[in-house]
């Protein structure tokens, strides 16, 4: 996990390389449909976890913040600063 971390993250600012305001950030946004924890037990049927979504071979970095910079059809229309995104990135990474 360091090492593609280590692949991942140079390409964000570094304060926003921290994976816990990322789930923080992920506790108050998406817990409600997202299982975004590995001790979370509930969540939509609908809504990937956040393990799943890291584990997909095409996400990275640069793919994670594109689709959160984006409006979506499937969940709420929210705005996240470029550094919450950064933040929120780094912790789905987290957990591969």
């Amino acid at each position: 996990m360091a090492a593609i971390l280590a692949v991942a993250l140079p390409a964000l600012p570094a304060a926003a390389q921290n994976p816990p305001v990322g789930r923080s950030l992920a506790v108050r946004w998406c817990m409600a449909c997202h299982v975004v924890e590995p001790n979370q037990s509930m969540a939509t049927d609908n809504a990937p976890s956040f393990r799943a979504i890291a584990a997909r071979p095409d996400t990275t970095a640069r793919s994670l913040d594109r689709y959160l910079s984006t409006g979506h059809t499937l969940m709420p229309d929210f705005w996240l600063s470029s550094q919450e995104r950064d933040a929120l990135v780094a912790y789905i990474l987290s957990l591969r």
